[in-house]
């Protein structure tokens, strides 16, 4: 009895401790998404706070830049979008196609696009980090390229989805099987024609903060690396819900 009375205390410790790491963990979570959203609706932003640095590709001429404080009105009519363009929350997104944060965050706008079609809009803007990845800004240039085509979104989505794969070549595979132009569009990247639009994007974003991608401006507030699902949705709501 003894032994059993001793292994069911032990038990009820362990449940015990267990229990409030749970709410450890969970009250952190709520903090950490009260906090953002507020600074994000009051506009009081600390950069180093709202960052995702451990998912985050940057290069060290970059990252050794000094960083402007504030807001910054970084939304394009030119730039591919999901979303209404009157949407109470904007998500401006500077990505590259060849940063495997990127391409982790790639999913997660994907999906929440869908959830919120009428209150949310994304705005992709183009970051290519070609030091890390050569290959980055004639991915960014495709996408222009598909762009012209109606075709943005799904192209995106190849490159993503076959990040380690890239090439010309392959460029010209996925315009094939998205039932695109192929001979347009190869046209279209060869020439070049987008390269100075790449260009205009990434030195915006360099204005802007952009130190590495993913950098997403929530309202136009700047967040670096790649937001977890969980807290960018979180954030999107409660933003949301202190605009009714």
């Amino acid at each position: 009895m003894e032994a059993d009375e001793h292994i069911h205390r032990k038990r009820s410790w362990v449940a015990t401790i267990v229990t409030i790491i749970v709410l450890s963990l969970l009250g952190i979570f709520v903090y950490r998404v009260l906090y953002f959203a507020n600074l994000i609706r009051t506009g009081e932003v600390d950069s180093s706070a709202l960052s995702f640095g451990g998912s985050f590709s940057t290069i060290t001429s970059l990252a050794s830049r000094p960083v402007k404080d504030g807001t910054f009105d970084l939304v394009t009519t030119d730039d591919p979008r999901l979303g209404n363009p009157s949407a109470p929350v904007t998500i401006v997104e500077f990505a590259d196609f060849g940063c495997p944060f990127s391409r982790e965050s790639s999913f997660i706008i994907r999906e929440l696009a869908v959830q919120y079609p009428d209150t949310v809009q994304f705005i992709y803007r183009d970051f290519p980090l070609t030091e890390l990845h050569p290959i980055a800004q004639k991915a960014a240039e495709a996408g222009e390229c598909a762009d012209d085509q109606g075709k943005f979104w799904e192209f995106h989505d190849k490159l993503y989805q076959n990040q380690n794969a890239l090439s010309e070549e392959a460029f010209m595979e996925f315009a094939e099987s998205l039932n695109m132009n192929v001979a347009q569009f190869e046209s279209c990247v060869q020439s070049g024609r987008y390269a100075d639009e790449v260009t205009e994007d990434y030195l915006a974003g360099v204005e802007a903060g952009v130190r590495g991608t993913p950098t997403f401006f929530i309202n136009g507030n700047r967040i670096a690396g790649a937001i977890p699902a969980d807290i960018l949705e979180a954030v999107i709501q409660s933003i949301l819900n202190r605009e009714e």
